[in-house]
């Protein structure tokens, strides 16, 4: 995370300057995990690589006038993601349409590919925000202050949320574990008796 923080730093200035390397190495370095957390919100592979997409166009159109350093365009570039997510949903509730259903779901990246389908499905349980927050810190890896940052809030509130997610993920995946077993599972039954 720090030689990435590092190395965004160094590239900062190229990007000001419109130089074509740097975005794509800005790109190589960030891509994944901002697909990863568009994944997180969306769960469509595609209009997930569209919203990164989407935050690389805006960076080119507003890279003169950009000002800080690796982390703040970092967050700049997650913030993006998130608007064009958020933009993305609202359009869906709107217009209800299953998300690309003859193409395969497959996984942006392997950070995001859940092979645990409980998981995967105590996480579409979770409210859009308490997902969004768990990919964040736990698929993307980011620091909470990074998350703050991303999400326009405070890291207290972070912490908070984050603990809440957590919370509600243990409770979902517990109400998992103990749910009865599956019909096909035989369970002895007793008859007259006898145990069968």
């Amino acid at each position: 995370m720090t030689s990435t923080l590092a190395a965004l730093d160094e590239l900062v200035d190229g990007i000001r300057n419109r130089d074509e390397v740097a975005f794509g190495d800005v790109y190589r370095l960030t891509a994944s995990g901002l697909a990863s957390f568009a994944y997180g919100m969306l769960r469509d592979r595609l209009a997930a690589e569209d919203s990164v997409q989407q935050a690389f166009l805006e960076l080119t159109r507003s890279a003169s006038t950009f000002r800080g350093d690796g982390r703040a365009l970092r967050s700049w570039l997650y913030r993006s993601v998130r608007f064009t997510c958020l933009d993305e949903l609202r359009r869906r509730s709107r217009h209800p349409e299953t998300p690309h259903e003859s193409l395969p779901e497959q996984a942006v990246t392997d950070d995001i590919e859940l092979v645990d389908p409980q998981l995967q499905a105590a996480l579409m349980a979770l409210t859009e925000r308490q997902r969004e927050l768990v990919v964040l810190r736990w698929v993307v890896d980011l620091a909470p202050e990074d998350i703050a940052d991303v999400l326009g809030t405070n890291r207290a509130a972070v912490y908070a949320a984050l603990a809440r997610a957590q919370r509600r993920l243990r409770k979902l995946l517990g109400a998992v574990e103990s749910a009865p077993p599956p019909a096909s599972v035989p369970v002895e039954t007793e008859t007259r008796g006898r145990t069968s």
